[in-house]
């Protein structure tokens, strides 16, 4: 497991600070977080489905980031930080950086952070089966929280919980209710405390699935800027404090229960197997930096993957307390055994599909579907 930790936190860490084109970056984080969920058995369950896609996913991190090393110049990250800098301030038809969560979004002329967004996820992971559905919510903002740590005498090895105080700390907030579950019975919950507020640990925020991995990296990695982990399931509970995050390097970690907690959830392996697929396969690379709101039928390619793929304009439609410009966008793709397609309506205004679903199929078995649908949304203005 540990090689897959180090393997995550060090594409992550290249994407954000390096000098590579972070769309593509983002692109392999998430297959090389995939393999890591498959692997690890952090997760739990969906061992069959996910195998196929371990070992796929497994070549390509390896081509992909030998490749890439080599062939982004800093003057062509210079290009591309211009050229974001222009298209996400231009009028509201290219759909730049999906799945961004950093950036602030554009509406009407003013900037927002979106701060909250709620989630209708239904999933089936094998041919004929059954299609799951559950309710997730995400949600982002500064707090205050009281940071624990462990205090130990060594000549006696008497070990003592204390309480360091109360800090300002940037929180990330998810649940996870199931409405037509396999086996998951409970609402699972998970708080992550950070010091800000950084695009690393906005990565997976806007994902309909958990985003606490990048901070559990982080904390295991050695990394003093995540605070703390709370997670929640049933009468199960985690917590962990990191005191150097808040300047304390004499004062061990505080931790109650078992990281283990993971595993013992039903039916997380099914949402993971399920988004993650139908992330790393889906569209979004194909259709960055297209005009949305120009009818199209397109081809595009790279390393191995064919997409084919068509954009319909569609009219406007009302999500969170405002109105957005919106196109239907259908694709198929192959990628040597796989092949899926999907459908998505998005709006340039927003890096998330208002609605999206999808299907990836391998030939030797894998046969898996994905819809997600926004239900809320809400915005800070910035």
């Amino acid at each position: 497991m540990l090689k897959y930790l180090k393997l995550v936190v060090y594409i992550i860490r290249k994407g954000v600070g390096g000098n590579m084109k972070k769309s593509k970056f983002v692109f392999a984080i998430f297959l090389a977080f995939l393999v890591f969920v498959s692997v690890s058995g952090c997760i739990g369950g969906g061992e069959k489905v996910t195998e196929t896609l371990k070992e796929k996913a497994s070549s390509v991190i390896e081509s992909y980031t030998e490749s890439q090393t080599s062939s982004y110049t800093e003057s062509e990250s210079e290009t591309e930080t211009e050229t974001y800098t222009e298209t996400s301030t231009s009028a509201y038809s290219i759909w730049e950086e999906p799945w961004d969560a950093y950036h602030p979004v554009e509406i009407d002329g003013d900037k927002y952070l979106i701060t909250y967004i709620k989630y209708h996820l239904r999933v089936r992971t094998e041919e004929g089966g059954p299609i799951y559905e559950y309710e997730v919510e995400k949600k982002r903002g500064s707090t205050k929280i009281h940071v624990y740590g462990k205090k130990v005498n060594m000549e006696t090895g008497k070990q003592e919980q204390v309480d360091l105080g109360e800090f300002e700390v940037y929180e990330y907030y998810g649940k996870i209710t199931p409405i037509k579950g396999e086996d998951m019975n409970a609402t699972f919950e998970y708080h992550l405390w950070v010091k800000e507020r950084t695009e690393n640990t906005d990565t997976f925020f806007l994902f309909p699935s958990l985003d606490f991995m990048a901070v559990y990296t982080s904390i295991y990695g050695g990394s003093a800027d995540a605070v703390g982990i709370s997670i929640t399931y049933g009468n199960q509970r985690l917590l962990y404090y990191n005191p150097a995050a808040v300047g304390d390097m004499s004062t061990m970690p505080y931790q109650e229960g078992d990281i283990g907690i993971i595993s013992n959830v039903p039916d997380i392996g099914n949402i993971y197997t399920s988004w993650y697929g139908f992330y790393t396969f889906g569209i979004w690379e194909a259709i960055q930096g297209e005009d949305l709101y120009k009818a199209k039928k397109d081809s595009w390619g790279f390393m191995g993957y064919q997409y084919n793929y068509e954009i319909d304009p569609d009219g406007i439609m009302n999500l969170g307390g405002k109105s957005f410009k919106v196109s239907n966008v259908k694709w198929t793709y192959t990628f040597g055994n796989m092949q899926g397609q999907g459908e998505a309506i998005l709006t340039a205004n927003l890096p998330v599909p208002i609605e999206a679903k999808g299907i990836f199929i391998e030939q030797s078995g894998a046969n898996i579907f994905t819809h997600v649908k926004i239900d809320d949304i809400s915005f800070e203005k910035i």
